[in-house]
């Protein structure tokens, strides 16, 4: 080989070598370059609901319990679970012997007391008599004590003169000393005889008094049902003994309308406030996936319970029954509609919470001033009102309702968006409702189909990174996150 041939050779050789030298700086040098990959989601445009969550219990409006005023063994049973009963039906009836006997008992000390009130009126007119001969002799008897002071007077100033003997004046005392006596007998007589009247007559009185309470005792061991409705519960068997010594024990449970129920519902304190009784409300049982139903609410009650330093306030929801689905005690999963937007510009809520690396994380912005939004009105006389037992008067009328509140409490963001070169931008948006993933846009640097930032590599550990995917995934394939 020639020494120009191996020039010819070594020349091509050389710029190869060149070549992969240059392509291995460059990519040795852009590896050394920091890289930051981006999860982003899509500015969507389309319908969110602002909606609160609470779970409660499906129940009857009005449940009377029906129990016993008096003791005794339960003799017959004429309701059972689920029976249908109107006002005034015999329900069950106890053992009367025990009450018979006690009555029988009063009626033979009412012909006692009976008796004695008619020796009690003789003695009354004895008395009466004996009373008009008292005031006769009390009238004598003042007579004569006036004289005899009289008297004791004329004698004491003659003995003072000197004109009478000491004798005459002690006799003049005597007189009417013996006068007074007399006359303060005759009036305890008088006092005596009266009160004997009045005792007689309250005698009377208590016998008559007991046996009526005893009579009534015997007409409650038949246990009648107070309402229209239905038999719900059946606490008692035939033979089993009702002790009422303390408290009057419960025998049925009455409901008085299954066509028309209620939910009572617990609420967060931090959801009351967005609450109204013009707000939309749905829920779901668990004995009917599928289903939905409807409610109203009725009350928002002002009584707070506090479970573990949780307090919550109770809505009670209106709901028609009528096809006797619901089942009292039923759990309802609650979903209360806030507030609604059919064409709203959204963003995920994880691009609001994103910061870029090394920057704080965002924090809420201040509230913005819409008209949209409304301060809350207590008035009366509006809303569902719940129907009302035999007896319950008070006026649904009278009750506070809550007929407006704060729908929308406008407030300031921020979010990045992934420009055309790749890199985040910063934008200030104004932001309204939110359903917990999504959040409603009002105003701001963004459109639909903007590319916002919701993680990146930096920030991302294994699970998020499995939710997240790849990046430049669109939240519409990534629901979950």
């Amino acid at each position: 080989m020639t020494k120009r041939t191996l020039v010819k050779i070594t020349i091509p050789v050389f710029l190869i070598i060149l070549v992969v030298a240059a392509v291995a700086a460059f990519r040795v040098r852009r590896s050394l370059q920091p890289t930051v990959e981006y999860f982003t989601s899509i500015v969507e445009q389309g319908s969110l609901e602002k909606i609160i969550s609470a779970t409660g219990s499906v129940q009857t409006v009005v449940t009377v319990p029906v129990g016993s005023q008096v003791s005794g063994q339960v003799q017959e049973l004429f309701a059972d679970f689920n029976s249908v009963v109107k006002r005034g039906q015999l329900l069950a009836k106890l053992d009367p012997r025990n009450l018979e006997s006690a009555v029988a008992n009063l009626k033979a000390q009412l012909s006692a007391a009976q008796a004695r009130v008619r020796s009690a009126e003789a003695e009354i007119r004895t008395h009466a008599a004996n009373l008009s001969s008292s005031k006769a002799n009390l009238s004598g008897a003042r007579v004569t004590r006036d004289n005899a002071k009289l008297q004791l007077d004329r004698a004491a100033e003659l003995s003072q003169r000197g004109l009478q003997a000491k004798n005459d004046y002690d006799t003049a005392k005597a007189n009417y000393d013996t006068a007074v006596a007399r006359y303060e007998q005759v009036d305890a007589q008088s006092a005596s005889t009266e009160a004997q009247i009045a005792q007689a007559k309250a005698g009377l009185q208590q016998v008559e008094a007991d046996m009526e309470r005893a009579q009534v005792n015997l007409e409650y061991a038949n246990i009648f049902s107070p309402v229209d409705g239905i038999v719900i519960s059946r606490d008692v068997d035939v033979g089993q003994t009702i002790a009422a010594s303390m408290s009057a024990p419960t025998l049925f449970n009455i409901a008085t309308d299954l066509s028309q129920m209620q939910v009572k519902a617990s609420v967060d304190e931090a959801d009351i406030g967005s609450i109204s009784e013009d707000a939309k409300v749905t829920f779901t049982v668990d004995s009917y996936p599928n289903s939905i139903f409807e409610g109203k609410i009725a009350e928002i009650r002002l009584n707070p319970q506090t479970v573990q330093n949780v307090v919550t306030y109770s809505v009670i929801l209106s709901i028609q029954n009528k096809e006797l689905r619901l089942k009292p005690g039923m759990t309802a999963s609650i979903k209360i509609m806030v507030a609604e937007r059919e064409k709203a510009l959204k963003v995920p809520n994880a691009a609001l919470r994103y910061h870029l690396p090394g920057t704080p994380a965002p924090s809420f912005g201040a509230t913005v001033d819409s008209k949209a939004s409304s301060k809350a009105i207590a008035q009366r006389g509006s809303g569902v009102s719940l129907p009302q037992a035999p007896g319950q008067k008070w006026n649904p009328g009278d009750k506070l309702r809550f007929a407006t509140f704060d729908k929308v409490q406008n407030h300031e963001g921020r979010v990045f968006v992934l420009g055309k070169d790749r890199k985040a931008v910063e934008k200030k948006v104004v932001l309204g409702i939110s359903d917990g993933a999504m959040t409603e846009v009002i105003s701001g640097d963004l459109k639909v189909d903007d590319e916002v930032i919701v993680g990146d590599g930096t920030q991302v550990d294994t699970q998020t990174q499995v939710q997240r995917g790849q990046p430049g995934q669109q939240q519409g394939q990534r629901r979950g996150f």
